[in-house]
């Protein structure tokens, strides 16, 4: 994919301070009554922190308040400040801690975020969305971070059935990054974005929400997608591989691997920082030790660790998100979106023809022995829980997932008319961001 070069001489922050900062992002993996030893390691996570120099930190699956609380006793002398972000019915999971004040802060819920059918994975439920945090750096500048949790892969791209929902996501969250970005903010998105370099969601958060992929910064020529001959210490040390490692002692067991290879590791955990205002000077994964007592891994993800310079590189570019991608994400959303009406015309199709059926059974029933009328209404009434689910699925979660992809696809087409327009009149991408 081609880079888009912007390299003028800029006005936007370009002169904060020589100072550099470290940032962590950690999904943590704090699912209460689920995770195994989650208290335990907690506490851990916190004293790692404490002991760290760490001046930015972002929690994933952090769902329960009182893990924050452990958390924050620990690392309250490093990290003075810090918030815990409320949403859905179960929390948001993340957490921003920071050595600096938090202004301001906000969480935003992703409008497409799963389906409540599927509670057994839970991603509907939690609200996911972004959290956001406006930090005073002791030079006077401002630092707006951005924590994330996208919706999670239940099986290979192209292939995954919530790919559009977390695309869309990915859009969402790119908004913000845009126009803190245009504000001239120094601009950081961290958290477990459940995608992998070079899909929609990573070509989106760095073309459209102009920021860099810190690990990218760092190790510019690493590849997008890891060599199924690769070892585990390749896949953490070289290609920033977070999750599914063979070194994670949460990871299932792989089948016999005489050779030792890494095939199933992913980079799903990221660190983005705006080329604009801040440079990346070194990176790498973290918390891959294990507990000294329970010899387990503190998560079941890897973290990053990041060293972020607050002042931009000598040469910026951005890469160019190519126009007939855009054309694949409005196929993407124009299939998703006809999949979901099918699903809509037979949920409300079902509840409809259960009122007509109960009326039917309730008047042929005067004819029938009174046990088999009895037996018969019960089955009846059983069914109708059923088709009142349906119906209320249909008529309130269908029409607003529907109306929002609907959103979703005139954003799109009007990012891809403004694109065409700008080409057809020899204007940058990046025109929006001079000053």
């Amino acid at each position: 994919m081609a880079d888009s070069v912007f390299s003028e001489k800029m006005s936007v922050n370009t002169a904060v301070t020589a100072d550099s900062i470290r940032v962590l992002s950690l999904n943590c993996w704090g699912l209460r009554y689920l995770s195994k030893h989650r208290a335990r390691r907690m506490a851990y996570i916190g004293d790692v922190i404490a002991k760290s120099d760490w001046e930015i930190v972002g929690l994933q699956e952090c769902w329960s308040y009182d893990d924050y609380k452990v958390i924050r006793e620990k690392t309250k002398e490093l990290l003075p400040y810090g918030k815990f972000y409320f949403g859905g019915s179960i929390g948001a999971g993340l957490v921003i801690m920071s050595k600096w004040p938090i202004e301001q802060s906000s969480m935003f819920r992703y409008p497409l975020n799963g389906r409540p059918t599927a509670f057994f994975r839970g991603d509907f439920f939690v609200g996911k969305g972004v959290a956001s945090a406006m930090i005073k750096h002791e030079s006077g500048h401002y630092i707006e971070v951005f924590c994330t949790h996208l919706h999670a892969p239940y099986e290979a791209e192209p292939n995954d059935s919530y790919l559009c929902h977390r695309t869309a996501q990915a859009w969402e969250i790119s908004k913000l990054l845009r126009g803190s970005v245009q504000k001239g903010h120094i601009t950081l998105a961290l958290g477990d974005f459940n995608m992998i370099p070079d899909s929609f969601a990573h070509k989106l958060l760095r073309s459209y929400g102009h920021m860099a992929d810190s690990w990218l910064s760092v190790f510019p020529d690493t590849p997008a997608i890891s060599p199924p001959t690769s070892t585990p210490e390749h896949n953490t040390q070289v290609m920033g591989l977070t999750c599914d490692s063979a070194l994670n002692t949460w990871r299932p067991d792989p089948p016999p691997n005489p050779k030792n290879l890494d095939p199933w590791a992913k980079r799903l955990d990221y660190i983005f920082h705006s080329p604009l205002t801040t440079s990346a000077t070194a990176a790498k994964v973290c918390f891959m030790e294990k507990l000294p007592d329970l010899k387990c891994s503190p998560s079941d993800h890897f973290g990053i660790d990041v060293t972020i310079k607050l002042t931009p590189p000598e040469k910026i570019s951005f890469p160019a998100f190519p126009k007939d991608l855009y054309d694949d994400i409005l196929e993407l959303v124009d299939t998703y979106e006809k999949r979901e009406e099918k699903q809509r015309f037979w949920r409300m199709a079902h509840f409809f023809i259960q009122i007509f059926a109960t009326i039917g059974i309730i008047i042929g029933s005067w004819w029938m022995p009174r046990a088999a009328a009895l037996a018969l209404w019960v089955a009846t009434w059983l069914w109708g829980i059923g088709s009142t689910l349906d119906g209320i699925m249909g008529f309130c979660f269908f029409n607003t997932e529907i109306r929002a992809l609907k959103e979703f696809r005139e954003e799109i087409k009007m990012q891809k008319a403004k694109v065409e327009r700008d080409e057809a009149s020899g204007q940058s991408e990046l025109a929006d961001l001079r000053q």
